[in-house]
């Protein structure tokens, strides 16, 4: 069944099926709520490679609420953002057609007046497309398709592409479609959307780069247009964002920004480019002045970018935090014709911010990964630049649409994922679905160094969505554990959104932790006993959990825990006392 199949992608990352909770899952999550305008009567030419904002250009479109403006690094568009069409709406909920099967998204444009054309001025719509491989390739049964609108004021299908890994293509596919007689009349619409699963961000399609014009021919391929492919969001080799006071030490780790030239023409054509970065108004820094890009750029060649690493201790200031701005634009001859604007896609800006927290992840989730089987754990590997305190954890919980999980988690801090003795933090919290982090005070903050890794254990058999950046991938730092046994993720591409914090801390803090271990002081017995456990000495207090992470009872200032009430089985407590956490596992017989 279609369903169960698409599921299966998901540790992909979203199980709604039990038996996924062998494995890692993910899902997508809500998009951009695009702008919708009033239909107005355009004229010809129409162009749209959708680079100027991340939303629709109201000059030309009159739908398409639902689709969602997208700058994915790694789908080598032939310029900045594309249009995705996917089974969810604006909001990042499911269409749920009564089948469960049906149209999904649409982008339909605005009346277009053809009406004094006739078929000799070969009028032609053309558009890129491609399969989403950052989602769930569409299977053979879904379809991309384009209709126009008639005389009679009918849609008529004149475009159609099926799914399939048999149609898979690793580049952007070119298509051109001839506006014959029928469709030549003065209120002429065009229309693009997908038929698929509509339960979810299934069956996934990418649009870029629309041209309607006159006097254009078939295979009409080529532009005048040089472009940027997407947008850079990093200056090292895995993070975006470091903390402040670790940039002294970060030059080692930064890297070459990567940015993608696309010629779109035919002909070869000299190319210069230019990157700047400001702190602020007054602190232009001239990275590249106009420099000539060498070789010359070959006809409909796509050209990688590196510029050298950029010297990050060169911003340090004063403060304890900082933000550059980077703006990157070329000059290549580009120019503007009727409302065509083609130096839209010829400049990027982009950010970097320094706080007190390192991140893989561009504080935004396209999707959501995460575990389904209790007491699984998820953690994510980082490295320090610098001997620091970490005095909190940050997670990301999207809205959690797809899921029933109620329970609360236990933060973890790893120094080695095969010694299960280097765990020095183990802290039972609750969370909030609120699509945004949740910050999480550690009860000691501890020092780290070099490598560690953080995350949780969950308590319950239900999917527990985190967020998943898809526009940057450091899935080889993602590990999982299921049933006592580590794994290093293989299956989902992106970055975990979680996120260490560091900074100064009023509480005691623990020794490193290459030297700190925890070490549990309470001892319990007999242990399994009949329901009565003793402890060796008092403590302030106990929570019990059942093995699905239910709190079941609570006691304070005791040496003693009775759990006759309950039956035989396996009891998980926490124990709080001096300050201290610890945590055991109980057996009645």
């Amino acid at each position: 069944m279609k369903l169960i199949k698409i599921f299966f992608f998901i540790f992909s990352i979203i199980s709604f099926i039990p038996s996924l909770g062998q494995n890692l899952e993910s899902f997508k999550l809500s998009k951009v709520n695009l702008s919708n305008h009033s239909l107005e009567n355009i004229d010809l030419p129409i162009w749209d490679d959708f680079s100027s904002s991340n939303k629709l250009n109201n000059l030309f479109w009159s739908e398409g609420e639902n689709v969602s403006i997208k700058d994915y690094l790694n789908v080598d568009a032939p310029s900045i953002n594309i249009i995705e069409f996917d089974g969810l709406n604006k909001d990042g909920f499911p269409f749920n057609n009564d089948s469960g099967y049906g149209i999904c998204d649409e982008l339909v444009s605005d009346k277009i007046n053809l009406s004094s054309k006739s078929l000799e001025d070969s009028v032609y719509l053309s558009f890129f497309w491609n399969f989403n491989i950052n989602g769930e390739f569409p299977d053979y049964e879904d379809s991309l398709k384009v209709d126009f609108l008639n005389k009679n004021n009918e849609w008529i299908t004149v475009w159609n592409a099926n799914g399939g890994s048999l149609n898979f293509k690793d580049q952007f596919t070119f298509n051109d479609i001839l506006v014959e007689n029928n469709f030549l009349h003065q209120n002429f619409m065009f229309k693009i959307y997908n038929i698929g699963n509509s339960e979810g961000p299934f069956d996934s399609w990418l649009i870029d780069y629309i041209y309607l014009d006159a006097n254009r021919n078939s295979n009409d391929s080529i532009f005048l247009d040089r472009a940027l492919s997407f947008r850079v969001n990093k200056l090292f080799k895995d993070h975006i964002s470091i903390p402040y006071n670790h940039i002294s030490s970060s030059n080692s780790y930064s890297d070459s920004l990567s940015i993608k030239i696309n010629n779109l023409d035919r002909d070869i054509q000299p190319i210069n480019y230019t990157l700047k970065s400001f702190i602020d108004e007054n602190s232009e820094n001239i990275i590249y002045d106009n420099e000539p890009l060498s070789p010359i750029l070959s006809g409909y060649e796509g050209r990688l970018l590196k510029t050298k690493p950029i010297e990050v201790s060169n911003f340090l200031s004063d403060n304890d935090s900082s933000s550059i701005e980077f703006l990157f634009y070329i000059e290549s001859g580009d120019s503007s014709y009727v409302n065509q604007n083609l130096r839209l896609n010829d400049t990027m800006r982009f950010n970097v911010s320094f706080k007190n927290s390192y991140s893989y992840d561009d504080g935004t989730a396209e999707f959501a990964a995460g575990l389904n089987q209790k007491n699984s754990e998820l953690v994510l590997k980082h490295i320090t630049f610098t001997e620091d305190t970490l005095t909190h954890i940050q997670i990301y919980f999207p809205n959690n649409l797809y899921s029933s999980y109620s329970s609360d988690i236990e933060l973890v801090i790893y120094q080695d994922l095969n010694d299960e003795n280097t765990k020095v933090v183990s802290q039972i919290t609750s969370i909030d679905f609120n699509d945004e982090f949740n910050l999480f005070e550690l009860n000691k903050p501890i020092i780290v160094k070099d490598s560690f890794y953080i995350g949780f254990r969950q308590f319950e058999n239900s999917f527990l969505p985190v967020g998943l950046d898809k526009n940057s991938d450091t899935s080889d730092k993602i590990f999982y554990k299921i049933d006592n046994n580590w794994f290093q993720n293989d299956v989902i591409k992106g970055s975990l959104m979680i996120r260490p914090v560091f900074g100064k801390s009023s509480y005691d803090v623990l020794t490193s932790v290459e030297n700190q271990k925890i070490k549990k002081s309470i001892s319990i017995f007999p242990n399994p006993s009949r329901g009565i456990f003793n402890l060796s000495n008092k403590v302030e207090n106990i929570i019990v959990y059942g093995i699905n992470g239910k709190i079941l009872k609570r006691i304070n200032n005791t040496d003693i825990i009775n759990l006759q009430e309950f039956k035989k089985g396996y009891y998980l407590i926490q124990i709080k006392d001096n300050n201290r956490i610890e945590k055991h596992k109980l057996i009645k017989n």
